[in-house]
């Protein structure tokens, strides 16, 4: 069989029960994905805590502009414990794209 690398996170994830970034981003984007039925724009954060708890922040697209580049875009955190649980969701903000340009 090649070197495959997906093959091989999904090894060391099964061997070591152990919930890696990649899995934590995955299990977020299900969960906002499901709970808000918005599309995802983008990973904003993503950090562990000592006890194997994940945070994850993503942007997601609330409202897609009529014209130009003024997406309304909603902030949300969710923390997974170390199997991949959902423990806390929350909506920390909202904006329009615009906002964020320097």
């Amino acid at each position: 069989m090649a070197n495959n690398p997906t093959h091989q996170h999904d090894r060391c994830t099964a061997e070591h029960q152990t919930l890696t970034m990649l899995d934590a981003i995955d299990a977020a984007k299900a969960a906002i994905g499901s709970m808000t039925g918005q599309q995802i724009d983008a990973i904003v954060q993503c950090s562990r805590a000592d006890a194997g708890d994940w945070t994850v922040s993503i942007d997601v697209i609330e409202s897609f502009a009529r014209m130009g580049d003024n997406d309304l875009l909603t902030t949300y955190q969710v923390q997974l414990n170390a199997k991949a649980d959902l423990v806390n969701f929350n909506r920390l903000r909202r904006y329009h794209r615009e906002d964020q340009k320097s």
